[in-house]
């Protein structure tokens, strides 16, 4: 399985390209609840098909709130930046993910490291 090239965003992270994207659009029944996490894909970017997936604690803001003051639990989640991005990498390379090996999909869960502030 390999991303699409459109939407995605290239990173470097140890002098290896990655593209990586975020599902912005979610579902009509996450949008009323709020209840799909932040999630985003990585793959390498020179040999696609060995993709990560990657989950944030941060649940994706409810799209009708532009800010925390009008939020009713007034927590806006952290954007998703390239240094998130890197620090991803190395966790799954880490994790042992390998970018190179057959086609599939590694999952990394961030939320407990988030949750213990590494």
């Amino acid at each position: 399985m390999t991303m699409p090239r459109k939407g995605t965003r290239r990173i470097t992270v140890d002098g290896t390209a990655y593209r990586w994207r975020h599902r912005s659009r979610r579902s009509t029944a996450e949008a009323r609840t709020g209840s799909r996490p932040l999630t985003f894909a990585v793959e390498r970017d020179d040999a696609p098909g060995r993709l990560l997936s990657v989950t944030l604690g941060d649940r994706l803001p409810l799209s009708h709130y532009c800010c925390t003051d009008c939020s009713p639990d007034e927590s806006m989640p952290e954007p998703i930046t390239p240094a998130r991005v890197a620090e991803a990498v190395r966790a799954a390379l880490a994790d042992g993910w390998d970018p190179l090996g057959p086609a599939g999909v590694h999952r990394l869960d961030m939320r407990p490291l988030i949750a213990a502030g590494a």
